[in-house]
């Protein structure tokens, strides 16, 4: 399947579905129907309606019975630096482009393994089930929550596999995320009559300073699980991600704001983090500084035990194809697996591709990973659902 591979991906590619603001959903979700209307397999495309940029989902299954493994992938990407990214390009066993390795060659890894157990005609005692959604990278809240919310999803599956581009590990457990956007209000003035007006910027920079200090405890914070880079064991704050204030430089600012990024290790809670900032909040309200906070994304953190039955074949089928045996980490980032695992459903990450080029400018996967994933996927799924070794 080397060069249908190849194909697919750089099709795929060349569909520019950046995260935010959502665009070329429709397209793309249309050409993955249509490669599966090719292969006869059952599947529903699932919209959730907006005024701009709707999103679109994929479910399906293939195969007969109750026992289901579940597969899972997102086609949308983080918004490119240049046109050109959208341009693939493959340079013997290297495929450059926006989205080649987070993730769009997961999704061709779903497409070939179940292209490969029909075409083979191979026996499978169960039911290969798969999502395939958008919004993975801005938190998942009309892709996977809302299949999950609308019953979408199944509620029993032996276990999910995403293949997610983790540089050769198995992700057995994801950080968790609490994203807010503060804003600070405050009278515009004219520079001359400053006076009369009530500088917003100030206020909040006030208020991110004290962020500052909550910033130095939870850096202190460490994990006990393994992660890669070193260093990325840490909790998270990252303050000003975005910020913006005023409209020009003469004149009082009446609005400013910052974000917070929050990454909580499996150790800490989502409340308990909440709490934290919260405080942080009412201590400037009751100052009389005038705050709005906007929730732009929440999640949990989530691990499995690396020892359980689909963990353990998985692990085995890697193996097997790549000649080393993979090691189980924390996923340094928000992984889709939580909502699985948050499920009782055991889900693990392992794909294609370099967590470290995903979101860079000459992000790219090797088509030796791809067609190994693809491989170890099939194995993995023949051996949970008939019982093989």
């Amino acid at each position: 399947y080397r060069e249908q591979i190849i194909t697919t991906l750089c099709d795929l590619i060349s569909i520019p579905t950046e995260n935010p603001p959502g665009q070329s959903y429709k397209e793309c979700v249309d050409y993955l129907s249509s490669k599966l209307k090719e292969l006869k397999i059952e599947h529903e495309v699932i919209s959730v309606s907006r005024s701009t940029h709707p999103r679109f989902s994929i479910v399906g299954a293939q195969g007969r019975g109750e026992a289901m493994l579940h597969f899972h992938g997102h086609y949308d990407v983080v918004p490119a630096g240049s046109p050109e990214q959208f341009k693939p390009l493959v340079q013997e066993d290297f495929l450059y482009g926006r989205g080649s390795s987070d993730m769009k060659s997961g999704l061709v890894v779903i497409l070939f393994m179940l292209r490969a157990i029909k075409e083979l005609d191979l026996e499978i005692k169960g039911r290969i089930t798969f999502s395939l959604v958008p919004d993975e990278e801005t938190g998942g809240r009309l892709g996977t929550h809302y299949l999950f919310d609308s019953g979408f999803l199944p509620q029993d599956a032996l276990g999910m596999l995403m293949p997610e581009p983790t540089s050769g590990v198995i992700w057995n457990a994801n950080k968790g995320a609490l994203t807010y956007k503060i804003t600070v209000k405050g009278k515009s003035a004219h520079v001359g009559l400053e006076h009369q007006g009530n500088n917003a910027f100030e206020r909040m920079v006030e208020v991110a300073h004290s962020f500052l200090k909550l910033k130095k405890d939870i850096q202190k914070r460490r994990t006990s699980l393994v992660v890669n880079p070193p260093g990325a064991d840490r909790s998270v704050m990252l303050i000003g991600g975005e910020s913006s204030s005023g409209f020009n430089f003469n004149v009082v600012p009446d609005r400013s704001f910052f974000t917070i990024d929050r990454r909580l290790n499996p150790e800490e809670k989502l409340v308990t983090a909440k709490r934290e900032i919260i405080q942080v909040i009412n201590k400037h309200k009751k100052k009389g500084v005038k705050l709005e906070v906007e929730v732009l994304q929440e999640g949990e953190s989530s691990r499995v035990h690396s020892e359980t039955h689909l963990g353990s074949i998985l692990s085995q089928s890697v193996k097997e194809v790549t000649g080393t045996a993979p090691s189980f980490e924390l996923c340094p980032g928000l992984c889709e697996i939580r909502f699985f695992n948050n499920n009782q459903i055991p889900a693990f990450a392992y794909g294609p591709g370099i967590l470290e080029v995903s979101h860079g400018p000459d992000e790219y996967v090797k088509i030796s990973d791809v067609l190994n994933c693809t491989l170890i996927y099939t194995l993995t799924a023949l051996r949970i659902l008939s019982n093989r070794r």
